[in-house]
């Protein structure tokens, strides 16, 4: 694997000042997940469209008061009523706590990922305002030495039903006789007092015309139960995503509760079968020559394109938070793709000793460790993203350790790298 250094083509990281080595806790926050939205009908669904509908709102625009307090405000319908809600904050660039109609909803020293609230219990019929009150980075500023670019918050208030799905992951494997079996996942969530039912009704799609597969399964969720309801698709490989041929179906979803059709979902699936072996990247069973063009996190779809045009199929994302549209980008257009967590410490030395480097520091365990379970979880469904990053240049410790035993727990097939670490054991190379 080969390493291209273009910072030329886009701007060079920056650096942030570090001061001290404490880091808040992470309060209120509903666990980690791609981006999920769900829609009223089957239709909506379809058409994929982030404009406002019956069960998501997105707010886009913000006020800032005197106190830099980004303020905003979004309506409960009637159709709200006994269902969750949440609001998805993407792209705030640092600390921050929600407040909704002036209770605090809960906080994130990751401002870099996207992080879910549960806002249920606090928001009321018809309108509610809503802020995002920005801490500062002084208590990260040791582990952020990196640009992010600038900041573009936004929300996405979303309706759920009590009986949920929580969250989607799939897999390929590729089998005989060319065909190619997809083990699909539904998290369910009932956040309900009793015993719930839910049927899954799936579908999948070539260009939104051919049906592959379809069928239903049920599952049982006792009291404020969890459980995943797994189903598998079998499809042809000739339909396989990979940068020479970037092949996306699509997996449409409804969820039935006691007769009813309460949510739908069109998710995008770029199905390859990936495996890492002594150094080299096997893609659909094929030895691949990754060579990765590193570039930094705020890079847009539009620099993804440019890129690709000039030639290059293998992206490295420094340490930093990754939109979601880009990420969508090099799924379209085929580029493999590596994230790494938003940790650099580079400021604070190397030395393992109190006072040296945080990433030797236990106090900053939890830290490490939420911001890199975090970026595998809000990236797992980009098939694109075929590695992830621990951190950069940040020495290597206990912190480091302990991250790269939690992302090898989650990680799937995707290997985990750390190059700084003077080739230590907690780097997949």
């Amino acid at each position: 694997m080969k390493h291209n250094h273009i910072y030329g083509i886009l701007l060079a990281i920056a650096t942030l000042c570090a001061t001290e080595l404490h880091a808040q806790s992470t309060t209120g926050c509903d666990p980690h997940r791609t981006r999920l939205i769900p829609y009223p009908t089957a239709n909506e669904a379809v058409q994929h469209s982030l404009a406002k509908q019956r069960y998501m709102q997105p707010i886009t625009e913000w006020s800032t008061d005197a106190e830099g307090v980004l303020t905003s405000e979004f309506t409960y319908p009637f159709s709200w009523v006994e269902r969750q809600i949440f609001v998805r904050i993407e792209g705030v660039g640092e600390p921050y706590e929600v407040v909704v109609n002036g209770k605090v909803a809960g906080s994130t020293t990751n401002g870099y990922a996207a992080t879910e609230f549960n806002i249920t219990k606090l928001s009321v019929e018809d309108k509610n305002s809503i802020a995002i009150r920005l801490l500062g980075n002084n208590n990260v500023a040791a582990i952020e030495n990196f640009d992010n670019g600038e900041a573009h918050p936004v929300a996405y208030v979303l309706s759920q039903p009590r009986v949920r799905v929580r969250d989607i992951y799939y897999r390929a494997t590729m089998g005989m006789g060319g065909i190619v079996n997809v083990d699909i996942g539904a998290i369910m969530h009932n956040q309900t007092l009793g015993e719930k039912t839910s049927r899954i009704y799936y579908e999948v799609f070539l260009n939104d015309t051919i049906r592959l597969g379809a069928g239903h399964r049920d599952v049982s969720l006792g009291m404020y139960g969890v459980d995943t309801m797994r189903f598998g698709v079998p499809v042809p490989d000739s339909v396989l995503w990979s940068s020479t041929q970037p092949t996306r179906l699509s997996l449409r979803l409804k969820n039935r509760i006691a007769g009813r059709d309460i949510e739908f979902y069109n998710i995008p699936l770029a199905l390859r079968e990936l495996r890492y072996e002594n150094g080299t990247f096997y893609i659909n069973g094929k030895a691949t020559d990754v060579e990765w063009t590193e570039v930094p996190p705020y890079a847009t779809a539009e620099d993804v394109h440019k890129l690709y045009e000039l030639g290059h199929r293998a992206l490295r994302f420094t340490a930093g938070g990754v939109a979601e549209e880009t990420l969508t980008a090099c799924d379209e257009l085929g580029i493999y793709v590596a994230v790494t967590a938003p940790i650099n410490s580079s400021k604070m030395g190397t030395s393992r000793k109190r006072s040296g480097n945080p990433s030797n520091n236990p106090r900053w365990r939890a830290e490490y460790i939420e911001r890199v379970t975090q970026m595998i979880y809000t990236t797992q469904r980009h098939s694109s993203v075929i590695a992830y990053f621990l951190a950069d240049e940040s020495a290597n410790g206990i912190c480091l350790y302990e991250a790269y035993l939690a992302a090898k727990q989650i990680s799937g097939d995707r290997p985990v790298f750390y190059e700084d670490g003077n080739g230590e054991w907690n780097n997949d190379r």
